[in-house]
């Protein structure tokens, strides 16, 4: 930190910083981690905040179950993920809804991506946010069951980060 704050590093965009580090740092991606940890040390950058896509966050949560079985209840039982009331037709371009209900926003989005049995892409917009984010769960199969990966991006600010980090949490919590 030190030396990159002696070579005026905190003047640098984050472009730039990265361009700074490719001189003496080969790995491509050292140098984006050590950009990025350098611009929250330096209050720059908030923990999940992104330069291209806002913030973004990640659940990962290992459960007891095959992929297969996985898939079939998210496949099948959209409203144990997504809501009470969720109404899911796992195509790319179905729309989707979850209504509101008491003390939990409605949420509408837009299937994007389906490869049956590993991952669904989609847009993820609950009332009140100006712009969709782009919610991603991905499945992956381990010895003893299956990886489940929630990745949000394209979120407003860090509050929403937060909300969404509890809120996968609590669902994956509720899956196992």
């Amino acid at each position: 930190m030190r030396a990159l704050d002696a070579a005026g590093a905190g003047e640098l965009n984050h472009k730039q910083l990265v361009a700074h580090l490719a001189r003496g740092v080969e790995s491509s991606w050292w140098q984006q981690s050590i950009a990025v940890a350098y611009e929250q040390a330096r209050g720059k950058r908030i923990v999940g905040e992104t330069a291209a896509t806002g913030f973004q966050v990640g659940v990962v949560r290992t459960l007891p179950v095959s992929a297969h079985d996985m898939w079939e209840r998210v496949a099948a039982q959209p409203e144990r993920w997504l809501g009470a009331g969720a109404t899911l037709t796992l195509e790319p371009g179905a729309g989707y809804e979850v209504p509101k209900r008491r003390g939990v926003l409605g949420v509408r989005g837009e299937v994007r991506v389906v490869k049956p049995g590993q991952r669904i892409r989609m847009t993820w917009q609950p009332d009140g946010w100006k712009k969709p984010a782009t919610l991603q769960l991905t499945l992956v199969p381990k010895a003893r069951g299956v990886s489940f990966h929630v990745h949000m991006e394209k979120l407003p600010d860090a509050k929403a980060r937060e909300a969404m980090r509890k809120h996968w949490s609590k669902v994956l919590e509720e899956l196992a």
